[in-house]
């Protein structure tokens, strides 16, 4: 076992390839500032055979499409084609009109909450386009993330089916319901993640860590700059080295620094340390520092340099963000190894592979309902029928070996 992680560590984690052009000129344009050493490369950059278009769309993926015509519209004359820059202009000014209709939306929907007697967490989306960029415009956002009390979640489903929305989509921690002429998505959350990557920051925690952001000319309540901190780790954590992870959720974080130069970081990773998380907020730093240069104290560049790990994650990470192959089997392997090294304590380590183990040996899939077919009063029985049958099962295998080793 422990070979097999230090070859998939070695592997997955440790190597470091060139990326495409247009990626390194989407990173070098959605820094916020650059230096003289940072100005060269971009017009060193802007002279090569770009791929104008492409660039356009993984923009739009990463949702960074406002960076980038914040840097290239300020580049020299006939550096960027014209076309270009006059269709992310067109798309900046079509994001800033949806932004503003989604978020009176957001808002109807938050009041009908409160009406209805169910407190809201808002996160992400308008919120944090509000709260730390200073303006709707300048974050893109595709869906809008609510966080209820579990008790909650059923009648808060309720209370959206009857708005005209419609559940698209079911998950053990969140479900997606799209509804109105522009479908509009709505992520409802009863968790901030599923329960095998266990999330410390639970519905009362933030509750009690709320602060005020108007949006659309009403005040609503929000997590405070150290606790979004916490949530933006949490978030970029769980989707390392998946297809889900967006270079917008980055640009984040070092937003959030920019925009509270009082921020109490230390005080931020002293809490981590107390709910688990610190390395997941020392990882997400470095990300940033790494990829957007964003600023952090020596104290905490030394506190990260002390856990080597931490640069193989952002290693790691940085690959799989712009080179990572197609999802496969050995990529669950890698994540697996990622989320196991991302964690301090040992129960959170274990939390993910006890939760598959048990789901994997106890709760009856198809098969077994074609090997047995009952009635459905009595489907309760496959859950004591399962374990019975992979026992016999890989007993039989691991016997049928054994006899083959022996045989002369």
């Amino acid at each position: 076992m422990r070979n097999a992680l230090r070859r998939c560590t070695r592997r997955h984690i440790l190597i470091s390839e060139p990326i495409r052009l247009e990626k390194q000129l989407l990173l070098c344009c959605i820094r916020p500032f650059l230096d003289s050493e940072e100005v060269k490369r971009l017009a060193v950059l802007l002279k090569q055979d770009i791929d104008w278009e492409y660039l356009v769309r993984i923009a739009l993926a990463q949702q960074v499409l406002p960076q980038l015509y914040r840097t290239l519209q300020s580049t020299p004359p006939n550096a960027v084609p014209r076309g270009i820059l006059d269709q992310l202009r067109y798309q900046l000014q079509k994001n800033t009109e949806w932004n503003l209709f989604v978020s009176h939306i957001f808002i109807n929907l938050l009041q009908l909450f409160e009406r209805n007697g169910i407190p809201t967490i808002p996160f992400k989306g308008p919120t944090l386009a509000a709260s730390v960029y200073g303006n709707l415009g300048l974050r893109q956002f595709a869906d809008l993330d609510i966080l209820v009390r579990e008790s909650d979640y059923p009648n808060a489903q309720q209370l959206l089916s009857a708005m005209g929305f419609s559940r698209v989509k079911q998950f053990e921690w969140e479900s997606t319901f799209v509804g109105g002429k522009y479908a509009i998505a709505v992520d409802l959350h009863k968790r901030m993640t599923s329960q095998e990557f266990s999330c410390p920051l639970d519905f009362e925690y933030l509750l009690k860590r709320l602060k005020s952001v108007v949006i659309d000319g009403i005040k609503v309540g929000t997590l405070s700059p150290e606790v979004t901190l916490l949530m933006l780790a949490v978030q970029i954590t769980k989707d390392a080295g998946t297809p889900y992870l967006q270079l917008i959720k980055i640009c984040d974080i070092d937003q959030l620094f920019r925009a509270h130069l009082d921020f109490d970081l230390r005080g931020t990773l002293s809490q981590a340390n107390e709910l688990g998380c610190e390395r997941m907020v020392l990882f997400s730093l470095c990300l940033a520092h790494h990829l957007l240069g964003t600023p952090l104290p020596q104290e905490i560049l030394d506190e990260a340099h002390a856990q080597p790990v931490i640069h193989q994650l952002v290693e790691f990470t940085r690959r799989r963000l712009f080179d990572g192959p197609d999802w496969g089997a050995n990529d669950r392997r890698s994540i697996d190894l990622f989320r196991w090294h991302v964690r301090e304590r040992v129960r959170d380590k274990l939390h993910p592979y006890y939760i598959r183990y048990v789901h994997a040996t106890f709760v009856p899939c198809s098969l077994d309902g074609q090997l047995l077919s009952l009635p459905e009063r009595f489907a309760f029985l496959h859950y004591i029928i399962r374990p019975i049958r992979l026992t016999c099962k890989y007993g039989l295998l691991f016997l049928r070996g054994r006899i083959e080793r022996n045989v002369p």
